[in-house]
């Protein structure tokens, strides 16, 4: 009896701390795995039903083209009617498919009316429907008689959302400047190509809505050094081309004066010069920092020079990969 009381005492009176077993995680609740077992099995299921279904919509009604994302669409389209004969065939399926077709190639495509056919065609197509002349944002119009030229100022009219455009100087002025509707319409256009030689074309400009118009171009393009406005102040022109038959080494080449005169061209960053040559001539040639002479062949056309823009090789984009004109041997 006495042993063990005093065994009790030496127990309770022990300084040290009484051992701590360690905590294990409690074990994984089989529950939960269930669940998650039967989550699986329901997505499997409801994966399955789903490729049945598309599977037997696409046996009984086939692919449904507008059941994509415009945007895919858009994409599509653009890319299927790369070529002519296609696109044609895309217009003809139905009205949908002629709208959708329309929207997504136009805005891309270069539009080139010169005969009276072209006129004509596309003068009644932009009047039975005004989505079409909305689309429309490079235009190449240049009648070739002068009979002709009131369709020609219908259809630019009906492009006020044209970007990049050409015509002639009488077009230009009888279509934008001398308009009535008391604001500018032709508010997108950045990029003008100027045809045909007009001495009195800057008179004709020089009114509230062409000024406003002149005012707003970034790139121009006039076919030769005469038709360069130098009256009209350019505020925001950045690139000026013209043609020449100067020779690398002129001094007129070396020092063009719009570049010196920055009241009517405050802006001008870059002149590009277009010369006419053999195949055997390089592509282009940067004279100066902000000057490059552009070799083009005597075969090409202004329009298939116009028209490569679709390609992504307009003049500009040729005159940006110059190389240095090569320096003569002392």
């Amino acid at each position: 009896m006495s042993l063990l009381f005093i065994y009790s005492i030496s127990t309770v009176g022990d300084p040290r701390p009484p051992q701590l077993l360690p905590i294990r995680p409690p074990p994984r609740s089989y529950l939960a795995q269930a669940k998650q077992r039967k989550a699986a099995i329901a997505a499997a299921v409801e994966l399955e039903r789903t490729r049945i279904r598309i599977r037997e919509n696409w046996e009984t009604y086939g692919f449904r083209f507008k059941r994509l994302p415009p945007e895919l669409q858009l994409m599509v389209l653009a890319f299927s009617a790369e070529w002519p004969e296609t696109y044609r065939a895309l217009v003809l399926v139905s009205r949908y498919m002629c709208h959708a077709t329309q929207r997504a190639c136009i805005p891309r495509m270069p539009v080139t009316l010169s005969t009276s056919k072209q006129l004509s065609a596309f003068a009644s197509l932009v009047q039975r429907d005004a989505r079409v002349g909305d689309l429309v944002h490079n235009l190449w119009i240049s009648p070739l008689r002068r009979e002709d030229s009131s369709l020609a100022y219908r259809i630019l009219r009906a492009c006020t959302n044209v970007r990049v455009l050409a015509c002639d100087a009488w077009t230009l002025a009888a279509t934008i400047a001398n308009v009535k509707p008391t604001r500018l319409r032709h508010t997108m256009c950045r990029d003008l190509t100027l045809l045909l030689r007009c001495p009195e074309w800057e008179s004709a400009m020089n009114t509230p809505h062409g000024l406003l118009f002149l005012r707003q171009l970034t790139h121009l393009r006039v076919v030769s050094e005469q038709t360069v406005p130098r009256e009209l102040p350019l505020d925001n022109l950045t690139h000026l081309s013209y043609s020449t038959r100067r020779r690398p080494d002129d001094e007129d080449i070396e020092r063009p004066w719009a570049l010196s005169d920055r009241k009517i061209f405050p802006s001008l960053r870059q002149v590009v010069l277009t010369k006419r040559c053999g195949p055997e001539e390089p592509s282009a040639q940067k004279v100066k920092s902000k000057v490059v002479l552009l070799y083009v062949s005597r075969e090409r056309t202004e329009m298939e020079m116009w028209c490569d823009m679709a390609a992504g090789q307009s003049i500009w984009h040729k005159a940006s990969k110059a190389s240095p004109v090569p320096k003569k041997p002392a």
